[in-house]
């Protein structure tokens, strides 16, 4: 389907020209290429399905009516549930949806008339997993390599993100990103291959991301993948905070210390859980000769937390970012 029909950039949960005239002219709005999916899943003798959605720009269906929905998508029936499908999407796979569908549920029509209402939010968290090492040397410069592995759902927008862009545009815009680091060495691994993690793999070297004052170095250690800024301000908050979908975020560090500097200050660790499972934040380093260690874990659990939880949840921002942005003290000796 991905490959045959393309989007027309038009929703809707019913055919403009038919899926007959869609499939001959390789074009066609959501109803014409799912409609097309669940017919072809039928044919292949599955139990499929189509799904009536409220896109988020739609708004939420509280209940069912003509003008409710602006969006279908395909359902196949298993044993251990269901799963969805959108093949508009050039790098969604199943279960992974394009983000405007997450919006809460989905109204299931079968062939006997008969509907059922189905939970649109993922509930696996999408890892994105860091490799990095890197040595300071004597003035402050950085030298390293990074390995970043992204699935499911940050595979999908990484995806997006490489494509909609030239290589040297991409990589110009992560370099400033990243504090103005340099990047060399660029790879990435399995692009095209949606079902499986995209990686990429590169060199930089970057000469502000530390501090040099005197005999002292001043470091953060996570560098470039240092949370500093809140984005929970409020004091109150009417409306759940909606982060689209669960994720965990893992970074192993390895930090090599200049020659003739030792340790002064190290962060110390820290682990923070939140109620209800909805998340946990954990940071441990450890000093080994010139080296450390880092590893950081921070996972949040639920797409959508509601008001009620905001108190906490901006707590454990607060939190996880006063201790990110911790230094270690490099001192000469």
């Amino acid at each position: 389907m991905k490959s045959n029909v393309k989007w027309n950039n038009y929703t809707g949960y019913s055919c403009d020209n038919g899926v007959k005239k869609a499939y001959k002219e390789k074009t066609g709005n959501i109803a014409d290429i799912n409609l097309m999916l669940t017919a072809m899943l039928r044919y292949s003798g599955l139990t499929a399905n189509p799904v009536l959605v409220s896109t988020r720009s739609n708004g939420i269906a509280l209940f069912p009516n003509r003008t409710a929905f602006n969006y279908v998508i395909a359902a196949v029936e298993t044993p251990s549930g269901y799963i969805l499908l959108d093949a508009s999407e050039k790098f969604s796979t199943p279960n992974i949806l394009p983000l405007r569908v997450l919006n809460w549920k989905g109204r299931l029509i079968r062939k006997d008339g008969t509907s059922e209402m189905i939970d649109l939010m993922p509930e696996k968290a999408s890892s994105d997993n860091v490799f990095m090492s890197y040595s300071i040397d004597s003035d402050g410069k950085v030298t390293g390599k990074t390995r970043r592995q992204y699935a499911d759902y940050n595979a999908m927008i990484t995806r997006n993100n490489i494509s909609n862009l030239k290589e040297e545009e991409y990589l110009e815009k992560l370099e400033n990103k990243h504090n103005k680091i340099e990047i060399s060495d660029y790879s990435k691994t399995n692009e095209h291959d949606v079902l499986l993690p995209i990686i990429e793999t590169y060199s930089f070297t970057g000469n502000n991301l530390c501090e040099l004052i005197g005999d002292i170095i001043y470091l953060n250690p996570m560098l470039f993948f240092t949370n500093d800024k809140n984005p929970f301000k409020q004091e109150v908050r009417e409306y759940p905070v909606d982060f689209s979908y669960p994720f965990a975020d893992k970074y192993n560090i390895t930090i090599k210390i200049p020659e003739g500097f030792a340790v002064e200050t190290l962060p110390a660790p820290a682990a923070v859980t939140m109620e209800d499972n909805l998340g946990a934040f954990k940071f441990n380093i450890a000093s080994n000769g010139d080296t450390l260690q880092l590893s950081i874990l921070h996972q949040i659990n639920e797409a959508i937390v509601s008001a009620e939880k905001y108190d906490m949840l901006k707590e454990y921002y607060k939190t996880m970012i006063a201790k990110e942005t911790e230094k270690i003290v490099l001192k000469r000796i």
